[in-house]
């Protein structure tokens, strides 16, 4: 399953939701891959964090809860693949694995 730049736009509620819905619908040993917004990482992305902030629900994004609120939902193997600077901030991109003994 894959989601790109989806989640900044959700509240912090929805993106539970989503990330439990994902984890349901995912067969056991299913990936799930996400590129968003995260953790700034460069002076610039840690400059602009608090104006995409208030344009978007994408603090939780900044805080790095992302990969908590995967695990939250039931998925294991939670990694940060990789990132990449943009001019709106950090893109991140993530993968999570529902366990292959899953019911």
């Amino acid at each position: 399953m894959l989601s790109s730049l989806l989640f900044h736009h959700l509240t912090t509620e929805n993106k539970l939701r989503t990330f439990e819905e994902a984890y349901r619908v995912l067969r056991p040993g299913g990936e799930l891959h996400l590129a968003d917004f995260g953790r700034p990482r460069t002076r610039w992305s840690r400059l602009v964090s608090p104006i995409m902030a208030r344009l978007e629900e994408v603090s939780d994004n900044h805080k790095g809860l992302l990969p908590g609120m995967m695990r939250k939902a039931g998925f294991e193997l939670v990694d940060e693949l990789g990132y990449f600077s943009t001019l709106f901030g950090t893109l991140t991109l993530f993968r999570a694995v529902k366990s292959d003994d899953a019911l």
